[in-house]
């Protein structure tokens, strides 16, 4: 797939298509997600959404969230992963993709494996960057709902327009969906302002405990379990945690270590200039030069050392 032109007039010619989301859903996948689902119905074309894992409660703002289904059921013309840079980030739903013979991949991280039969990857500040493009050019009217799922996207993963990967095609595209309706104050608040007193005792657990390495220029944080059951937490409420850990004036890398099972931990890096794609490659993770991922098994302070090593071979002198 060479073009968003070319994948519009295949997407139109399909009957039935089956959406799928990453695990661990941001506000990108499913914005992405839910606003090809409204298009492609309002094209008369079937579709369904499905996560493998639950939408986390902030989301329910927008009533397209309770859309998502967890369950795969159906017959489908296609299947279209939305935001997965590997076929690993379906989950469970891993196989019905894998099987089906007429697949198509629409994702915006420079660490794409192009696992689909179609692969549209364009290094976007956001997948929904892309999805309007598409959007736009299936001809498909944006309404306000649409407007404000693709502006949720853009806004989570580009952390509310502060982070270095904004471009003029972010901005330009957050216009036209203010133009279309979308209510940014609205989004600001709930993906970036709200949150329970249970992540606010959370995040002042976790902050207190940052670790810092390299001459004070990587900094890590760690979520453990007991701290989230102690503070009445759920898991998905540490979302831009790592965020805090960026605005320290000395830290070039930061890491976010997330606890989700016994040895087994979730990485966030961010950076302000060294590639952590390349880091968190060294896992088998994946993502975007300034903001990447992986999952690390071994006891916590292997895990520790493993990622100050990986950053100390990458890190800008």
């Amino acid at each position: 797939m060479k073009t968003i032109q070319e994948l519009s007039l295949k997407l139109k010619k399909e009957k039935s298509v089956a959406i799928f989301c990453h695990i661990r859903p941001d506000g990108d996948t499913l914005g992405s997600a839910l606003a090809l689902f409204h298009a492609l119905n309002n094209l008369g074309i079937k579709a369904k959404v499905f996560c493998d894992d639950t939408v986390p409660s902030r989301f329910f703002f927008l009533k397209s969230a309770s859309l998502v289904e967890n369950t795969f059921s159906g017959e489908y013309s296609a299947m279209l992963a939305i935001d997965c840079a590997d076929i690993s980030r379906l989950g469970s739903f891993y196989d019905e993709f894998s099987k089906h013979k007429n697949t198509y991949s629409i994702d915006h991280h420079v660490s794409n494996t192009r696992y689909a039969k179609e692969n549209l990857v364009i290094d976007n500040a956001s997948n929904c960057e892309n999805v309007l493009a598409l959007i736009e050019s299936l001809n498909v009217e944006i309404t306000q709902e649409i407007a404000n799922l693709l502006a949720m996207g853009i806004m989570t993963d580009t952390g509310n327009f502060m982070h270095k990967n904004v471009t003029p095609n972010t901005l330009s595209s957050a216009s036209k969906l203010v133009e279309k309706g979308a209510d940014l104050n609205t989004i600001y608040f709930h993906m970036f302002s709200k949150q329970s007193k249970a992540r606010a005792k959370l995040f002042g657990l976790t902050m207190s405990k940052i670790r810092y390495f390299l001459d004070d220029r990587l900094a890590v944080a760690s979520v453990f379990e007991k701290d989230i059951i102690s503070s009445g937490a759920k898991p998905d409420e540490t979302e831009g945690f790592i965020d805090f850990i960026m605005g320290i004036d000395t830290v070039e890398v930061g890491a976010c270590i997330l606890e989700i099972g016994k040895d087994k931990y979730k990485i966030s890096f961010r950076s302000k200039g060294t590639n952590v794609n390349e880091v968190a490659s060294t896992f088998g993770g994946g993502g975007h030069m300034l903001a990447s991922g992986c999952q690390i098994q071994g006891e916590y302070e292997e895990v520790v050392d493993k990622i100050y090593l990986a950053v100390k071979r990458h890190i800008i002198d």
